[in-house]
Parts: C-alpha cells; sequence; structure tokens
C-alpha cells in the first residue's frame, strides 16, 4: 500500500475495527463480564444497599483478606483466606434486616437469545451460626435462584461454596445482577462472597450453548459482504489510498458501524458498544453513499470514503 508522509491511513483502524468485530465473538465465550467479582480492586465495580466500613451492626460489609481482621469483627469470625488465592480480597458481610437490600449488584451488556451463566463461591464467617446466609440471585429484578450457605466457617470445619445459575437473555441488550439476603435475623447470619462471574454458558470446548446464535451470526442476515464494490478514500488533499480486497471489506465494516451507530442514538437514545453493534438483532443494509469518515477515530486527517457498485 501507498503510504504518505506524516499521514496515518484510515485503512489501518478500520482493518483494527473489523478485526475487532471478528474476535468479539470467539473471545466472548471466555470473558467474565463482572469487572471486580474477586474484589481484587477493592470497593469498586458495583453497587449496594449496605454501609462500607465498620462490620458490627447490620446492613454492613467490608472488603479484606480475612473476616478476623475488618473493622468491626465479631470474636467467633473466621480467620480464613479468601477463596481465590487465600490471600487475597472477598466481599465480607453482615447480613441487613431488610431482605429488599441488594447485597452486591451490576449491570453488565448481554447479547440477545443467549444463555448465561452466573457463578459466585460463597462462606460462612461465624465458627458456627444457628441462622444461615439464604441469599438469592434475580436478573433484571427476577429471581433465578436461592442458596443456603455451610453452617460453619472454612476454618472451623466448612468450605467455600460454589453456587452457579443459568439465565437466557432473551429480548434483553443489558442484565441487572443482584444478590439479595433473604435472611434478616439479627444474630450470625454473617458472611463473605468471592470470585463472581458472568459469562455466556459454553460447551466443553468453550463453545455457545447450543441454541445460542453468536454474535457474528445474527449480525450477517443482511448480503453476504464481497469486495465487488468500487471502494474510493481520499485525504483531506484530495490524494486516493490504493486499497487491498480485505481492506474494502474494512472500509465498508465500518461504514456500517456508523449506520447502526446513528440507529442507536434514534432508537434508544445512547451511544452503544461495538459489542451491541456487532451482536445486535437489527442487521445494516450496507447502504451505497458517501461517508465522511469519523475525525474523532483519527485526530490527524479526515478521509472522505466513497463507496459505489453492489455489496
Amino acid at each position: 500500500m501507498k503510504t504518505h508522509p506524516n499521514r496515518k491511513p484510515l485503512i489501518v483502524i478500520g482493518a483494527l475495527g473489523f478485526l475487532a468485530a471478528a474476535m468479539f465473538a470467539k473471545t466472548m465465550a471466555a470473558q467474565n463480564l463482572v469487572v471486580n467479582g474477586d474484589f481484587e480492586n477493592g470497593n469498586s465495580g458495583f453497587t449496594t444497599k449496605y454501609a462500607f466500613g465498620d462490620v458490627s451492626g447490620p446492613g454492613t460489609y467490608n472488603i479484606g483478606t480475612k473476616p478476623s481482621s475488618v473493622p468491626g469483627a465479631f470474636g467467633d469470625w473466621c480467620n480464613c483466606g479468601d477463596h481465590t488465592t487465600g490471600a487475597g480480597n472477598m466481599m465480607i458481610v453482615n447480613g441487613a434486616n431488610s431482605a429488599s437490600w441488594p447485597v452486591w449488584e451490576e449491570v453488565v451488556h448481554v447479547a440477545p437469545n443467549t444463555n448465561y451463566k452466573l457463578s459466585y463461591w460463597g462462606a460462612g464467617v461465624d465458627h458456627d451460626s444457628s441462622s444461615l446466609p439464604h441469599l438469592v440471585l434475580k436478573i433484571n429484578r427476577r429471581t433465578i435462584g436461592s442458596s443456603t450457605f455451610p453452617a460453619n466457617s472454612p476454618d472451623n470445619n466448612g468450605q467455600w461454596q460454589n453456587f452457579n445459575f443459568t439465565w437466557n437473555s432473551g429480548s434483553s441488550l443489558t442484565a441487572d445482577l443482584a444478590v439479595y439476603d433473604l435472611n434478616t435475623d439479627t444474630g450470625w447470619n454473617d458472611f463473605a462472597l468471592d470470585d463472581i462471574s458472568f459469562m455466556p454458558a459454553g460447551d466443553s470446548h468453550g463453545a455457545a450453548t447450543a441454541g445460542a446464535l453468536s454474535p457474528a451470526s445474527m449480525a450477517s442476515s443482511s448480503s453476504p459482504i464481497t469486495t465487488d464494490a468500487q471502494v474510493t478514500v481520499k485525504d483531506s488533499n484530495d490524494n486516493a489510498i490504493a486499497l487491498k480486497p480485505a481492506e474494502k471489506v474494512a472500509v465498508m465494516f465500518m461504514q456500517a458501524v456508523s449506520f447502526m451507530e446513528d440507529d442507536c442514538l434514534n432508537g434508544l437514545k445512547r451511544r452503544c458498544s461495538l459489542a451491541e453493534l456487532v451482536a445486535g438483532v437489527k442487521s445494516p443494509g450496507w447502504p451505497v453513499g458517501r461517508l465522511k469518515y469519523d475525525p474523532a477515530r483519527d485526530s490527524n486527517y479526515k478521509y472522505t470514503v466513497t463507496v459505489s457498485g453492489k455489496m
């Protein structure tokens, strides 16, 4: 490809966008959509109705490495490590008097018509509890499942226990994940959470669950993209940039993304992520026309893209 001094070619950025779309479908099965599920980033990445800090009263929590060492800990609380490494952070909770308070909550973006799996690890922090935490998981305010924690802490004949649930997104583009404690007893009812994950459910090979369409397949209901179209790219000085066949596809992909972004702004009244654009149920019509390249994608130059002929 011919290069010009002091100019960044459009097609490099366009190709990166095209590659990102292809890689999204491939890596989606291995991606945890929860941003701080192991709490190693401290008290961030989630919301809660509980109060952070001293845990001596109901409806409080802290992020720490040992329940016995957080502010307000009781004498019979576990001197044990987290589930991830035994030395990292966990969420340490004194159950609230209200079952309507979310202990932990996060909103994530999802692809429609896809099966997802939410998993978390829990443990009681009381050495021996006569009032056990009873947690329920809700997604988009609907109950998905519940779990009761072991009576003993991991340092007193108890253990970390895994709880997991499956959910299908249907037409949803977001999932409001929320964990509630239904036990409202003031005594005992203390627990820890760790390694919360939410990702597309997969088979033994990590592929998308049967029956759930991949983002790539959902985005391809329009006619296949070909390189038959005539694509011309010129810089601000009206100098043409030669394109290889694969680079034509990248340019058309960037044009299609621009049209889908407009649909998001007009229909949803907000900007959509690249993942949403690729996974969206509404495919672009691959229109033929003239497009000004978005200078926000390349701060140095504006490019004019002209696409003509059949795509």
